[in-house]
């Protein structure tokens, strides 16, 4: 009786503050009943019903628990229905914004936020206030759902189940080809307004997202009609936008927004009603920071330095200028509705002590009804009216009346205007009184949900059907998950080349009765999906389905479908191309799955392998910067994906747990969905789904399509020519063009990989106009090439005024350039046979095999300007050798010329130019990059992609997943950088990226793809870019070319170049070229990220170019006691052993370095399993396996690295299963260089494994057993003494460091640094990519409170109204203050600016009493005296032994990175050497490389040094300076 008595008391209350204003009509409830100087609030704001009306639906569920003979229960849900029904009539009506919004994200286009009560009109024009509120929609979507899982039946036909489905869409904001989600699109946020300054502009709301996030989890899957309803009426969401959206929340949180540290609001995301996080550490990281800066004691704020109806806000306009938001801080309204939440949020997480903390809050700031004249039973008695004609008055009766002393909640407490001076001293002193409107009815409506829970009237349960507050969509990390992964052959005949490795495969064909299809096709399918010609819906707009919804197999009308990936498809951009960056691609989605798979099967992944990707085979040199030896073996992407493959088997990749197989026998266990809405549409009954659904064709490969209406037989297959290597081809002389700005020329082997005929199954579909690429070694060239690269170095500054100029577009795209074609024909009678020809010749004309003759030579020898008279020189955009241009490049047969002649024939006439006999400049240009893709010419491919403006398709995708997680992007450099800070269609982006990035036509490519590899990053771990504000492109690739230069010891132009495209280095005194892969470069990219850890390195990877004589070179140059000194280890002890197949078919190797046990990357499999290690400081150089058992081309790969080994490199080999099955003479004697004595001895399954040491003779320890004993080989042990080792190196070297001559090079001179160049290289990589320390920003701000402002260089950022705008934590701040970091050139002194603010805010935190001089803090003064500071120090201490370093470091120019005034380079050292003058100013520049060189830690380190500094420049009087430093 208690209960029932209690409900019928909420009733009452419900009645008269909520049902009683609710619309007979519309069934639309209004906000209040106050018009306002802040608004009319009778109008039905979408998100206030959907909060009002929660009160009698959580009241018709108390009310279904007992025996409700008055029917209230339902009457309370019908009414209910009636609202949700109301705002669904109000939205239908919009339905064409929705479509039109659908595609073009215009905030004009939005469904509008609120409505006529009366009529469900719109009230308010487009463009006249904020409609576009994500989360108003979201909140209606989240309710309908779980109001439907509750039992109500709100959807009565498929129209509205259409609409339903669109406006999922329409949360989601997706646009054709790509996805610009909820979390995507700024929108003005829960409080109408935008940017907190409200000047109408839209802004990513966290807020919004975490409720698009709710929206999204919870209907996905709910049956529209309930329990009576069919596969048409069911609601879909992929899973892949739910995790987008999700993990976009995840890192956005605890921040709000660009211009709000931490909003209230977000209590509804983290807590009920949608409870989207499942990090329990994050929910109370947010709960923490909104009860830190917003609560008070009368609520919470709603954001920090919030005007609205606060006393000093100025009523006769909407927006606030900039310098006022100060004058709000500390008086902001507090509102009582955020004290509802944290009770909720008590409820719901069982949290007693919150529950009773906020609501003895929350019950003194509640107004009683009597007060109230609308809510006063008094006041309201006293009105009876007439009402008819007979003189009968109305009387209220007992249910009209409002009960008696009601609780109120106001909206928000204000301080009064007398209070507001004595609250800005005292925060939380003063008494604040209620606005006018009372009750607001959201809040009212939460207060009442909460005692209902609270009084166990009902149960979180009840209000929360789908389980929501369990989180079941997110996996939880941890958790087993097995990937099925299916491998697929394009035909039968590669399936038989898989299966001689081991791998077995299925075709296509055997995959039945399930069909296998494109990603594409289940696109087209869900295309339907919420299609409404009488409401004018298109549905499901067509774009890429992801990687967790093509890991489901479909059901539809009984058949069983499953697709291919997306990242499978080729698509117009080059990125897949590579196999390498497939092979990551594929990793990095096996992890992704791993950590967000929900289903309720096994994800199961499709790969379908082609002969494009494992068939083709090429002599020509490769880029993979740590794998050297294949730089003359067959195409390593070939080998890298194999690897892969075979790994799989193994079960485990990269920590995922991977299963193998059939599909057929993965059926039982995978997770399958239906797609039988197909069938109920209304052309169901006459379309043919499954023509649909399986695709006619599937892309497989460079203009290549695979139909799977036709079975490939491999009798079909053997008759096409296979590209590889052919002996047929008779070599021909083919001279290429010199290209000075790609630095390429083409090699001296000749053969042609793709036929004359074109019979490849590769290009069946292309009809090619162009000679096919023919590789041919170009004496000429390469002669050329090496002069002018000496000449560059003995006359740098002769050698690039006389050389040909970079291809460049500058100045409104106007290109100067040119490209220097010799046509030299003396060669023709001077060159002997092309066998007699080596590389090494060219340098030395006198030694054997020297194809120059005296003529040719002399020639060769002349000076720059009569070199220039036989070259035909092409300049951009002019046409005078246009016919010449021509008639070469209809003879040539290599792509390097013909990709510079049409890309000069482009600057000329156009794409459209039709060049006779050939075809049109645009099909010219896809040809060559077609052909250049399949030959894996990076070079070439990008800049045929920058002429030919392709597009990556995920664009816009990658840089919305920077965009959302705060992270703008700029691209281009000086004037002509653009900043994106919010996402654009994908047209609109690469038009953009096009036009300001126009320094070299391969700039845009470049961009592209490192934006993409940055998406991919962030995706995957976010921690990356920690620290980093910006994304400014031009300055990732700065870094990264810092990178190179570090790695190759090569000059920022050759490092620049090798970014592009080729790298070069010397070696065996020639030049190697080699192109970087899309993989290379990603890889690169993650290297450059990962530099925080790099300042902690001992040395640089031994991978590095540098061979190990030349690292250990550099290393006795600093000083030969190093060997013992260092730190290096001392002893490397080997294990090794080796099992056959019939001995246990195992390998096993362990590396222990000072008798600690070190980690091999090895994956050991079938054949030869090598690992090399250095054999000074024992580390791990190179793994490899080669299947010498099935491929001989295998085992010559072996031998090629072999081959590649410097002398004295260690070397493991363990053979596992079987090794002699296909292994070759070269591959035998490569071991017996290693010191092999029975490898020619070997049999079938024999256990053998070899520590060796590649010497002349060969010296190694091995072990071997035969495959008929049945026992594995012993293992065998080998201990090195590596400090032994080390002095005899030393010991053999110069003693001085002049003596080495030109081996001195920018890495040996870091090795003279403090670190050794290890902190230097840090901070260089740090500024460029803008990295700060946490918490950087605001720090900065309290600095910048303390002064006038703050001077760097010529620029000033001034107190005020800097402080006045803008809050510590606000973004906004972050991207100013970066801005004027922006001036200062030298990263590394970025950085050290970087470094000098964070000292002088722990100075200020530590010294709260020190006066501060008057005036700007000046950075980069402050880093001067440090440096001087430093210098002084280091002069006083003494530098014996330095004057070797001292010369040559003058003479090497290496200073030309540091921006200080130039100086005569033969001061260097002399201070230490006692020789001239002593002074800083004689010395800056090396000075400042020293200082930047310094760890932060310790006394002497650099954060000692600038805190000195900052005393004595920023500070009066002493200072405390005993703190820990460090960033």
């Amino acid at each position: 009786m208690g209960a029932r008595s209690n409900l019928d008391s909420y009733f009452k209350e419900v009645n008269s503050i909520i049902l009683s204003k609710q619309n007979p009509a519309t069934g639309l409830i209004p906000a209040s009943v106050a018009i306002t100087s802040h608004g009319n609030y009778t109008d039905a704001w979408v998100r206030d019903n959907v909060y009002s009306i929660m009160a009698p639906w959580a009241l018709s569920l108390a009310y279904k628990r007992i025996d409700d003979d008055l029917g209230r229960a339902y009457e309370l849900e019908n009414a209910t229905i009636k609202c949700m029904r109301g705002l669904l009539v109000s939205m239908i009506k919009q339905s064409r914004k929705v479509e039109i919004f659908k595609n073009t994200q215009r905030v004009e286009d939005a469904l509008h936020a609120k409505y006529n009560t009366k009529t469900g009109a719109t009230v308010v024009g487009d463009s006249e206030w904020g409609h576009l509120q994500i989360d108003a929609t979201s909140i209606f979507l989240l309710m309908l759902a779980q109001m439907t899982a509750s039992g109500l039946n709100i959807i009565y036909t498929l129209d509205e189940v259409n609409f339903v489905q669109n406006l999922v869409f329409y949360v989601e904001q997706l646009s054709n080809f790509t996805l610009l989600g909820a979390y995507r699109t700024p929108d003005y946020g829960i409080w109408e307004r935008g940017n907190k300054m409200n000047h109408g502009t839209p802004e990513l709301n966290s807020s919004s997202i975490g409720m698009a996030v709710a929206a999204l989890q919870a209907i996905n899957g709910i049956n529209l009609f309930g329990a009576r309803g069919g596969p048409a009426s069911v609601i879909h969401v992929l899973p892949d936008e739910i995790i987008r959206n999700y993990t976009t929340l995840h890192s956005a949180l605890p921040r709000e927004s660009n211009s709000k540290e931490v909003d209230a609001a977000l209590l509804s995301v983290i807590s009920f009603p949608a409870f989207a996080i499942h990090d329990v550490k994050l929910i109370e990281k947010t709960r923490n920071e909104i009860i830190r800066k917003l609560e008070g004691n009368y609520g919470c704020k709603r954001f920090l330095r919030d005007g609205h109806q606060c006393i000093l806000e100025d009523t006769n306009r909407l927006h606030y200028e900039p310098s006022e938001l100060k004058i709000f801080e500390d008086i902001e309204c507090e509102w009582p509705l955020f004290f509802t939440y944290l009770v909720l949020d008590g409820l719901f997480f069982d949290n007693s002590a919150q529950v009773q903390k906020y609501m003895k809050k929350l019950s003194p700031l509640s107004v009683d009804s009597s007060n109230v004249p609308q809510y006063s039973r008094t006041v309201q008695s006293e009105k009876s009216k007439p009402i008819s004609e007979r003189g009968r008055r109305h009387s209220f009766t007992k249910k009209n009346l409002p009960p008696d002393h009601m609780t109120l909640v106001p909206e928000l407490y204000i301080v009064p205007s007398n209070c507001v001076e004595a609250e800005k001293k005292n925060p939380k002193s003063q008494k604040r009184i209620p606005n006018e409107n009372i009750p607001l009815v959201w809040a009212q409506s939460l207060k009442i949900v909460g005692n209902l829970v609270h009084e166990k009237l009902i149960d979180t349960a009840d209000l929360d059907p789908l389980g929501k507050r369990f989180l079941p969509y997110m996996h939880k990390k941890g958790s087993d998950v097995v990937v099925q992964v299916v491998l697929l052959a394009e035909n039968q005949e590669l399936q038989s080349k898989m299966a001689m490795f081991g791998l077995e495969t299925q075709t296509i064909e055997s995959c039945n009765p399930i069909t296998i299809s494109s990603p594409s096709a289940l696109r087209d399918a869900f295309f339907t999906l919420g299609e409404n010609t009488k409401l004018g819906l298109t549905g499901r707009p067509k774009r890429p389905v992801g990687t967790l919804s093509t890991c489901r197999l479909y059901r539809c009308q009984g058949r069983l479908y499953s697709f291919l990936p997306h990242f499978m498809d080729r698509e117009e951009f080059y990125l897949v191309s590579d196999n390498d960056y497939l092979v990551s691609v594929i990793e990095q989605e096996l992890a992704f799955i791993k950590f967000n798979w929900v289903g309720t099967g096994r994800p199961t992944m499709c790969i379908l392998l082609t002969n494009d990707m494992l068939k083709f085979k090429s002599d020509l040199t490769s880029s993979q910067a740590n794998r050297k030896w294949n730089n003359n073996s067959s195409y390593p992407g070939k080998r890298n994906l194999l690897d892969f493959m075979m790994t799989l088997r193994s079960g485990v990749v990269g920590g995922v747990r991977v299963r193998v197989g059939r599909l057929g026998e993965m059926v039982n266990t995978a997770c399958i969905e239906s797609l039988d809405f197909l069938v109920s549409t209304d052309n169901g009954d006459v379309e043919d789904w499954h023509a649909v659904l399986k695709s006619d064709e599937i892309k497989v490969g460079f203009g290549k399509t695979l139909n799977l209406d036709t079975r490939e037989t491999s009798e079909v297959a053997s008759r096409a020519s296979t590209p590889g290597r052919s002996n047929s081809v008779k070599p021909r002389r083919n001279t290429s063009i010199y290209r000075k700005k790609s630095g390429d020329f083409s090699h001296y082997a000749l053969k042609s990989p793709i036929s004359p005929s074109l019979a490849s199954p590769f290009f069946s579909d292309l009809d090619f106009k162009l000679n096919d690429h023919v590789e041919g070694y170009s004496v000429i060239g390469e002669y050329l090439l090496t002069v002018l690269y000496f000449r560059s170095i003995l006359h740098p500054t002769r050698s690039k005024a006389n050389s040909p100029t970079r291809m460049s577009a500058k100045d409104n795209n106007v290109e100067k350039a040119e490209i220097a074609t010799r046509l030299v024909t003396k060669a023709a009678d001077g060159v002997k046979e092309e066998k007699d020809v080596s590389p090494a010749s060219l340098l030395f004309p006198n030694k054997p095999g020297n194809i120059i003759t005296s003529d040719l030579e002399e020639t060769l020898h002349e000076d720059d300007s009569e070199l220039s008279l036989d070259m035909l020189s092409l300049t951009l955009n002019d046409r005078s050798n246009l016919k010449n241009a021509i008639k070469i490049l209809r003879s040539s047969s290599n792509l390097y010329d013909q990709i510079d002649i049409l890309h000069y024939i482009h600057s000329c006439e156009g794409d459209n130019y039709k060049i006779p006999h050939l075809d049109t400049v645009s099909a010219l240009l896809e040809e060559v990059y077609v052909k250049a893709m399949y030959l894996k010419r990076w070079s070439i491919v990008r800049q045929a992609a920058g002429l030919l403006k392709k597009v990556v398709n995920n664009l816009a995708i990658n840089v919305s997943d920077l965009l959302i997680r705060q992270k703008p992007v700029t691209v281009g450099f000086g004037d002509l950088e653009c900043f994106i800070s919010s996402p654009l269609p994908p047209a609109k982006l690469v038009d953009l990226i096009y036009r300001h990035c126009t320094s070299d036509v391969r700039e845009a490519p470049l961009v592209m793809e490192v934006l993409t590899y940055l998406g991919s990053f962030i995706r995957s771990s976010n921690e990356v870019l920690e620290g980093i504000m910006r994304i400014r492109t031009h300055f990732f690739i700065i870094a990264m070319r810092e990178e190179i230069s570090r790695m190759k010891g090569c000059d920022e132009e050759e490092a620049i170049e090798q970014l592009m495209q080729v790298t070069v280095i010397i070696s065996n005194w020639f030049l190697k070229y080699l192109k970087m892969s899309p993989f290379e470069i990603k890889s690169l990219l993650g290297q450059v990220l990962s530099s925080p850890e790099h300042c902690n390195l001992t040395s640089d990877p031994a991978g590095a170019t540098f061979s190990t004589a030349a690292r250990w070179k550099q290393i006795h140059l600093q000083n030969t006691g190093l060997a013992q000194s260092s730190g290096l280890p001392n002893r490397l002890t080997i294990r090794a052993q080796s099992g056959g197949f019939a001995a246990g078919n195992f390998a096993k190797i362990e590396v222990l370095l000072d008798d600690k046990l070190q980690e091999v990357p090895i994956t050991f499999n079938r054949g030869l399993n090598i690992t090399v290690l250095d054999p000074l400081d024992g580390v791990v150089v190179e793994t490899a396996s080669f299947d010498s058992h099935s491929s001989a081309d295998e085992s010559d790969e072996f031998a090629n690295m072999v081959e590649w080994l410097d002398t004295g490199m260690l070397a493991v080999i363990i053979s596992k299963d079987d090794c002699t099955e296909n292994i070759t003479e070269a591959a035998k004697s490569a071991c017996e260089t290693l010191g092999s004595k029975i490898i020619r001895d070997l049999k079938y399954r024999d256990s053998w494994c070899l520590i060796g040491e590649k010497l002349i003779n060969g010296y190694g320890k091995e072990s071997h057993a035969s495959a008929t004993s049945g026992k594995p080989a012993a293992e065998i042990e080998v201990c090195f003494n590596l400090t032994e080792r080390r002095n005899a190196v030393f010991n053999s070297l110069p003693a001085r460091a002049n003596s080495m001559g030109k081996n001195l090079n920018l890495a040996a001179i870091n090795l003279f640094l403090p670190s050794h160049g290890r902190w230097l290289r840090k901070r260089k990589n740090d500024g460029a990519l803008n990295r700060v320390s946490p918490r950087f920003y605001p720090k900065v701000w309290q600095v910048l409170s303390l002064c006038e402002g703050i001077l760097i260089g010529k620029e000033f950022l001034p107190r005020d109204p800097t402080i006045s705008e803008k809050t510590p934590e606000e973004f906004s701040f972050g991207l100013q203050f970066e801005r004027l970091l922006d001036v200062i050139k030298d990263p590394a002194e970025r950085q050290m600016a970087v470094d000098c603010l964070v000292v002088i805010s722990r100075l200020c935190k530590n010294n709260p009493d020190a006066d501060i001089n008057p005036g700007p803090l000046d950075v980069l003064a402050i880093i001067k005296k440090a440096t001087r500071l430093y210098w002084e120090h280091w002069v006083k201490e003494g530098n014996n032994g330095a004057e070797e370093l001292a010369e040559e470091y003058a003479k090497s120019q290496l200073m030309n990175d540091i921006q200080s005034p130039t100086q005569a380079p033969n001061t260097l050292f002399r201070t230490a050497l006692g020789i001239v003058d002593t002074s800083y100013e004689e010395n800056e520049l090396f000075a400042r490389r020293l200082f930047f060189d310094l760890s932060q830690k310790g006394k002497e380190g650099s954060m000692a040094h600038l805190a000195v500094a900052a005393g004595e420049c920023f500070f009066k009087g002493s200072l405390q300076l005993q703190v820990e430093y460090q960033c």
